[in-house]
């Protein structure tokens, strides 16, 4: 490192000219809704006070022997001039993490709020409407929510200074990576940390500080601020930074150096940064193009390798340092390695956190719309236009020129690119055991009518136990609890997702498309008049009981298609609900007391079901099916969940040719 230097005359911000004169400080913004934040926190002696200076102060400068073989320089900034903003942003990419799982806490809360204030009868009690005030505010604003890192500002010392509060993370970005920072603090003269002949980035000392001690308590798995020693660990971890100070800052400087670019958008997808952080962010003047190049770091890695070096007695002017750090970078995967036993807790890892792999959401999509197609073709409304189509072959069908002769000449001539009636059957089998594809070739969904019967049964069930009846007579043994509904509808769409694979979503977007058009030519005047049907399902039922042996049950097929089409939509939507033992209510219990009907122009249920659209879903299929009381009562009841993958298995050939000798062929 060089010694400390001013920068007069730099860029403020990225819209400020470098030879502009210095923006005034102004007065202090107004007090925010939501704590004070990273850049609040600190790294000096306790009782040192800057103003306008992350948290902590100005800590001691580092020795010179301690800056050689050194890439970062010092600056203090102040005076005469305004510090140049950093070109890059530094994001901490496990406090992003962190602020993002604690963004989506507060927006199930807040979700769940509304939901209450929207169906519940008189609306929210008084502490329930503030405390959803309260969530919006925090949700709205652009500083740190998370409880962890806030926590740790406040029980570091010297984090209270006067001056300190104006200073804020966002979203795992430091204040100092922030070019609106440097506007609105012109004056503040702290110690500075730049890398040279690297990343264009920069963070104070007492900001660097704290993400040590951030990522030293990561390290020690202190992660919950109700610990009666969480503020005690604090002054812990903040102690071993600063006998080891220079070595954080040498080790910092390394992991930069050694880092490669990546995306904000590639991180918001890893799901390590909140989707919301992009327009935070840009509030902060940091530009599209700063965040196509984000130099990405980890306070926990940063923690974990200072601690194996200094344990190995390195200085931060060691000459072999650069080549520890990338020995104790792969060393440190496992993150518990350097911490001695008493330090670490008793945390064990949550098996269900990464349970929604066997329930993915695109399959379920896919398989709605086969569903929803499977239950059209029990009606014929394939058979149906595929008859009209013959019939205007033959000359069959007295229509003459107009839309629907149109389409129907364009079914026949484009009719071997389409889904022939034996492929439809194959996927129906696939996907719901339906009879009349081929077993020798495909690998039937045997467990699916029980599962989904299990699943309406116990929604249906459920609902009825807050019927004003049934809560007047005693029926405790054959009650439904939220765990029952929970259970039976993981096991549906983990069974539905299972055989939502391969083909299955790529034919789902054509045999939507393909409905859509029967829709529109059964629809139309001259077909309609062709029969005197007043609708199109009047049409099929005419074109069913002329030609295809007899009519179907129109109101039944539609109506279990519609319904079930929400239903599978309702497990795809809620698919982590039904994966998580953490999620209160699967059904919110307020939305079955007050019940609203979707109102027109709200929105499709098909696309966004609500817990009531499920309930009249399951309570529709039910009634249309026949099913018995007894029958509904018998399934609503929990059995052992089936043996489910989360894709499918290959079948071994030798145990294929084993099965084929005995007379039994399974699919591969």
């Amino acid at each position: 490192m060089t010694n400390p230097k001013k920068k007069p005359g730099a860029d403020a911000a990225e819209n400020t000219p470098a030879n502009a004169d210095p923006p005034s400080a102004g007065p202090a913004p107004p007090a925010e809704q939501v704590p004070s934040a990273p850049a609040a926190a600190a790294s000096a002696t306790p009782g040192s006070s800057q103003p306008n200076a992350p948290p902590g102060g100005k800590p001691p400068p580092a020795s010179p022997a301690d800056r050689s073989n050194s890439n970062m320089e010092t600056q203090s900034g102040g005076g005469n001039g305004i510090m140049e903003a950093p070109k890059q942003v530094l994001l901490f990419v496990d406090l992003s993490q962190s602020e993002f799982l604690a963004r989506a806490r507060l927006r199930e809360r807040r979700q769940l709020l509304e939901n209450i204030a929207t169906h519940r009868k008189g609306g929210l009690g008084s502490d329930e409407s503030d405390e959803l005030t309260e969530k919006r505010l925090l949700l709205g604003s652009n500083t740190s929510v998370d409880p962890f890192f806030l926590a740790i500002v406040d029980g570091h010392a010297g984090s209270q200074a006067e001056g300190e509060n104006e200073a804020k993370m966002v979203h795992g970005v430091l204040p100092t990576s922030q070019p609106r920072w440097y506007r609105e603090h012109p004056n503040w003269n702290g110690e500075m940390i730049r890398v040279q002949n690297g990343p264009d980035i920069a963070v104070a000392a007492a900001e660097l500080e704290l993400v040590a001690i951030a990522g030293l308590m990561e390290m020690d798995n202190f992660l919950d601020p109700a610990n009666p020693r969480f503020v005690q660990q604090v002054s812990v971890a903040q102690g071993e930074y600063r006998a080891n100070r220079a070595l954080f800052q040498r080790v910092f400087e390394l992991l930069v150096l050694n880092s490669v670019p990546v995306t904000l958008d590639s991180q918001i997808a890893l799901k390590l940064v909140d989707p919301a952080a992009t327009d935070a962010l840009h509030n902060a003047n940091i530009t599209a193009d700063m965040l196509k190049a984000v130099i990405a770091l980890s306070a926990k890695q940063l923690g974990a390798v200072v601690r194996q070096i200094a344990a190995d007695g390195m200085t931060a002017n060691d000459r072999q340092l650069p080549d520890r750090v990338r020995v104790a970078l792969e060393n440190v995967s496992g993150m518990d390695q350097g911490a001695p036993p008493s330090a670490i807790e008793i945390d064990l890892p949550d098996l269900e956190a990464q349970s929604d792999v066997e329930i993915v959401e695109s399959n379920l999509h896919a398989v709605q719309a086969l569903y929803f197609s499977y239950m059209l073709e029990e009606l014929r409304l394939f058979q149906t236009v595929e008859k009209l189509v013959d019939l205007f072959r033959t000359g069959m069908l007295p229509i003459g020129k107009g839309g629907a002769g149109d389409y129907l000449y364009s079914y026949l001539k484009r009719s071997s690119e389409r889904m022939n009636e034996s492929e439809r059957r194959d996927l129906y089998m696939r996907a719901f055991g339906a009879p009349g594809g081929d077993p020798n070739t495909n690998m039937p969904n045997r467990e699916f009518n029980e599962l989904w019967l299990r699943f309406v049964s116990a929604v249906s069930s459920y609902v009825r136990q807050f019927t004003v009846d049934n809560m007047l007579r005693s029926q405790a043994p054959g009650m439904v609890s939220q765990e029952q509904v929970r259970k039976a509808g993981r096991d549906l769409a983990a069974n539905l997702s299972l055989h939502g694979y391969g083909i299955a979503y790529f034919a789902a977007t054509e045999l939507q498309s393909t409905i859509r058009e029967f829709i529109g030519v059964l629809s139309d005047q001259d077909i309609k008049g062709s029969f005197g049907a007043r609708d199109m399902w009047q049409v099929v039922e005419q074109v069913s009981a002329s030609y295809l042996g007899g009519p179907r049950n129109s109101v039944r097929y539609r109506t279990q298609a519609q319904s079930g089409a929400v239903i599978i939509r309702w497990l795809a939507k809620n698919a982590r609900n039904l994966s998580s033992s953490y999620v209160n209510d699967v059904i919110a219990i307020d939305v079955l007391r007050s019940p609203q009907l979707r109102s027109l122009g709200g929105g499709k249920a098909t696309v966004d079901p609500t817990d009531w659209d499920l309930v009249n879903a399951c309570e529709q299929w039910l009634a249309v099916g026949g099913i018995q009381e007894a029958r509904i009562d018998e399934y609503s009841q929990p059995t052992e969940a089936p043996n489910t993958t989360s894709k499918p298995i290959a079948l071994p050939s030798v145990a294929q040719d084993v099965l084929d000798s005995v007379g039994i062929s399974i699919g591969a």
